[in-house]
């Protein structure tokens, strides 16, 4: 519709002042509802951005999504468990070796635990994603 809103305009032709005049005024009208227009919508972006909305939408879109709260549970559970382990084998003071083997259980644990059904044995399945990702993306991804 635009474009043949367009079209028609340049079709147009002005033959006198007076009919410039009348283009002017309606070029002019048309360029004020632009700028309201893109007024509204960057005010509506705005609020959009807040904190409070950012957070509200995203729990409302956890609340919707089951594989994402099935996923954010298995997170969840797994660094729990994960930090539980090493905190009952490295307990309160612990040397050099017992606290890098605590770290190394709390990983394996954790991982082990928030494992995706189908990777156990290495299998591709469509909840694969590739090996090559940072453990911030990869325990996100879960």
């Amino acid at each position: 519709m635009a474009s043949e809103e367009t079209a028609d305009e340049k079709l147009e032709k002005i033959a006198n002042t007076s009919d410039l005049g009348v283009a002017i005024k309606r070029l002019e009208r048309k360029v004020s509802l632009q700028e309201a227009e893109l007024q509204e919508s960057f005010h509506t972006m705005l609020v959009s951005l807040k904190p409070k909305n950012l957070l509200k939408t995203t729990l409302h879109e956890v609340q919707e999504s089951t594989e994402l709260k099935h996923n954010l549970f298995k997170v969840a559970l797994g660094l729990g468990a994960g930090y539980f382990s090493r905190k009952l084998i490295v307990g309160q003071s612990a040397g050099f070796v017992k606290k890098a083997l605590g770290t190394v259980l709390q990983y394996g644990v954790t991982h082990f635990i928030s494992k995706k059904p189908g990777q156990e044995n290495g299998n591709e399945n469509a909840y694969s994603r590739p090996k090559k990702k940072n453990i911030f993306k990869r325990l996100l991804s879960i």
